[in-house]
């Protein structure tokens, strides 16, 4: 109980704005956009967010609701209907519903559409990668009102922060096709099964993360005492709350069996 206390305080001093979402590396500025998951601890009401950081300073943070609107256009504006961002999964994670990814894995792609034209399969638009973030850099804001954030990050753009994603597109000299099988709209082809293959891996992720949460009386509590209802939800916000309370390396075990577990 004491470290957790002091890995709070540690974390609530760390800065003073959630620019702090925006720093990779404090040597490199980075330019980008990032997926996020934020819990607000007073209510624990869960929301996904997507923030775009410029220089290592936060821009802007939109709401996404309780869900990542993957392949549907997201809009920053409610008059001008052009000028929209879409996300899309690679066909692995298209079925995934519970944003549990290893660190540095390309999981989809980020398009930028100018226009405000329906999207098909057949579109050509410009995209950026879309990486797994390290869960390990989650962090708490306190605001003006001692109210409490937690903010996991979840995807991320490479950015000027490229060079620590073996992705060719940010190398000019080198022509590449890392999004050649990504389908915008996610129009892929499952074997009948595919979703009953998840649904089941999900059950068994649920069950594994149950015992872990069990061996824990501070995550079983704050767990129970919570109002998150949505299923997936729960999962995810236990794998978070274990992530902190357990060793690096023994989180990162238990990341690595659940991605194979959620495989099909």
């Amino acid at each position: 109980m004491l470290i957790l206390l002091v890995w709070l305080v540690r974390l609530i001093v760390a800065l003073p704005d959630s620019s702090q979402s925006c720093i990779t590396n404090k040597n490199i500025p980075f330019t980008g956009y990032k997926i996020e998951y934020q819990l607000r601890l007073n209510t624990f009401q869960c929301e996904y967010h997507m923030i775009y950081c410029n220089d290592n300073k936060l821009i802007y943070d939109m709401n996404l609701n309780d869900t990542i609107p993957w392949t549907h256009p997201i809009h920053f504006s409610k008059t001008n209907r052009s000028n929209t961002l879409i996300l899309a999964r690679r066909k692995s994670f298209a079925l995934r519903c519970i944003p549990i990814y290893l660190p540095n894995t390309l999981v989809g792609s980020l398009y930028y559409n100018p226009t405000s034209q329906p999207v098909t399969n057949n579109t050509k638009l410009q995209s950026v990668p879309l990486v797994a973030a390290n869960i390990h850099r989650s962090w708490i804001e306190m605001n003006y009102k001692l109210e409490f954030t937690y903010h996991v990050p979840l995807l991320t753009t490479p950015g000027i922060d490229s060079r620590r994603f073996q992705i060719g597109m940010f190398k000019e000299q080198n022509k590449n096709n890392w999004n050649e099988y990504i389908s915008i709209t996610e129009s892929y082809d499952f074997k009948y099964d595919s979703r009953i293959v998840v649904r089941k891996a999900i059950d068994r992720v649920l069950t594994q993360i149950n015992l872990l949460i069990n061996t824990s009386k501070f995550v079983k509590k704050k767990i129970d005492m919570s109002n998150i209802s949505k299923r997936t939800s729960r999962v995810f916000w236990k794998l978070v709350m274990l992530s902190k309370v357990l060793k690096h390396e023994t989180f990162d075990m238990i990341l690595v069996k659940i991605d194979k577990f959620l495989q099909y």
